[in-house]
């Protein structure tokens, strides 16, 4: 049975592409945001995609089976995993479905829809179904587990409540518990965490409401993929017994001749292309609290640790579970393990990093301590103006005649998240900060005036910082980047 190779996907910095049902809802760092008012599309197909370490030497490769999806009539760029899909608690998502593939498979949502198994060549619907449980959700393929979900055919479907509980500040869920209720509470208190609430946002700033994220992780494995793809139905590697096996417990091969997984990715991106993708890296001030849904539909846990900040847990469920509930006892940690078909929630409340010393070493705006050049540490003016190199120093182009800055600027405040999987932060076994990589960028605080950096002290950039911060703020016009003195202040967003 030869691999059908319908779709041929190049890996690129711009993600997975997002649903929004609706039109209505707000979204975040997306540039390819499609509206489905009227009808869902969605064909289950192949697809061959150049990976992180693919160039014209490495020709590095996997083969996945996708859902290609259209919103009312357009074509959704294909990608593994499937777009994500944003709604409002009430919303109603019409969708029809077609298997393009040589076996049965399915759209599956725990407690939400499920499409039953659709023959080769079958299409079912259009089918309406209405999405009542707010949260993150993981829609997937569902029959022979865990083969056809790891294959590719996974992806999120965000929904938000409709409303606050009276008297409180919005969070991701329904009924939250009372610990979870404070954290959101807590968000924009002047006590607490000075800034805005989660659903409060500032035109001012080009600062939008309702700040989330979503991480999809996967572990695709290239030479498994090739095989599921060329077995017969019910033979070889798409058995599942085979499958996990091979997937989990191949022995190790220098040549990577094995089954193992080579790329380990969140959203579909790696490396470079998951840290600098703005749909995937939240880039705010202090007191711009974002929200992040995690979704493993892979087979390994992954211990996402975020260096020298700490988030709050606030959802911890097997994407199984038909009635999902926030996390009763949020803690407050760097690092969090979420196993495979886990949904876990980080609220990220974009404080000033407890790593940087204060009164109360928490980082909260208390009276700050001083450097040995009698500067507070907060705002971190001297970091600011460091570049390494020096500012100055030059090289060539390649024309070998224009001269080219080399100093690069340490701003904003990057604070890199890594797996403490080891092998995750790799490619092909052995290309290092080519994995599961992600991160947040800190770019100024809300809460902090005057000191030359603006009413609300927004940090220095670089070029690559800048374009960032275009891009999820929806920005036009030239980028804000000055080499040798503070960025530009506010400006009004033009998308």
């Amino acid at each position: 049975m030869a691999m059908n190779r319908r779709e041929f996907l190049k890996m690129s910095a711009t993600g997975i592409a997002t649903i929004v049902v609706g039109s209505h809802f707000p979204f975040l760092g997306v540039k390819n945001a499609y509206a489905a008012t009227q009808i869902l599309e969605v064909t289950i197909t192949d697809a061959l995609k150049d990976m992180v370490t693919h160039n014209s030497v490495n020709t590095a490769q996997c083969y996945f089976w996708v859902y290609k999806m259209r919103a009312d009539g357009v074509d959704i760029p294909v990608e593994c995993p499937g777009p994500s899909i944003y709604a409002i608690q009430g919303d109603t998502i019409t969708i029809s479905i077609t298997n393009t593939l040589d076996e049965a498979h399915s759209f599956f949502i725990p407690g939400v829809f499920d499409s039953g198994p659709i023959a080769p060549g079958a299409t079912v619907g259009p089918l309406s179904f209405t999405v009542s449980k707010s949260g993150a959700h993981l829609y997937y393929d569902n029959l022979n587990e865990p083969v056809n979900r790891v294959m590719g055919l996974h992806g999120a479907l965000v929904v938000r409540p409709a409303a606050a509980v009276a008297g409180h500040n919005f969070t991701p869920y329904d009924n939250p518990p009372p610990h979870i209720q404070n954290i959101f509470d807590d968000l924009g208190n002047p006590a607490v965490w000075p800034g805005l609430k989660w659903e409060e946002g500032d035109p001012a700033t080009n600062t939008p409401s309702f700040r989330q994220y979503v991480w999809v992780y996967h572990q695709p494995s290239p030479n498994l993929f090739a095989a599921v793809g060329n077995a017969a139905p019910g033979t070889g590697m798409r058995i599942p017994a085979n499958f996990v096996k091979a997937i989990t417990r191949d022995p190790f091969s220098p040549t990577r001749a094995n089954n193992r997984p080579q790329y380990f990715t969140v959203n579909g991106q790696s490396g470079f292309f998951s840290h600098f993708d703005p749909a995937i890296t939240p880039v705010s001030r202090v007191g711009e609290p974002v929200v992040i849904h995690i979704l493993n539909a892979g087979v390994q846990t992954v211990s996402h640790h975020m260096h020298c900040n700490h988030f709050f847990i606030t959802m911890t469920n097997r994407v199984t579970d038909p009635n999902p509930l926030p996390n009763p006892n949020p803690i407050w940690v760097d690092v969090y393990g979420v196993k495979p078909m886990d949904r876990v929630d980080y609220v990220f409340p974009f404080m000033r990093p407890p790593d940087l010393p204060n009164a109360r070493g928490i980082g909260r705006p208390d009276q700050p301590l001083q450097t040995i050049n009698g500067h507070p540490v907060w705002p971190p003016v001297e970091e600011m103006q460091t570049f390494i190199p020096a500012l100055g120093t030059k090289a060539l182009a390649a024309d070998g005649v224009t001269p080219v800055e080399l100093g690069q600027r340490l701003s904003p405040l990057c604070y890199p998240a890594h797996d403490h999987l080891e092998t995750s932060q790799t490619a092909q076994g052995g290309n290092y900060n080519m994995g599961l990589i992600t991160g947040a960028y800190v770019f100024g605080d809300r809460n902090a005036k005057g000191q030359g950096l603006g009413d609300f002290m927004n940090f220095p950039m670089d070029a690559d910082f800048a374009q960032m911060f275009r891009n999820i703020r929806g920005l036009a016009g030239p980028d804000l980047v000055n080499k040798t003195g503070l960025a530009a202040g506010p400006r009004t967003s033009a998308g």
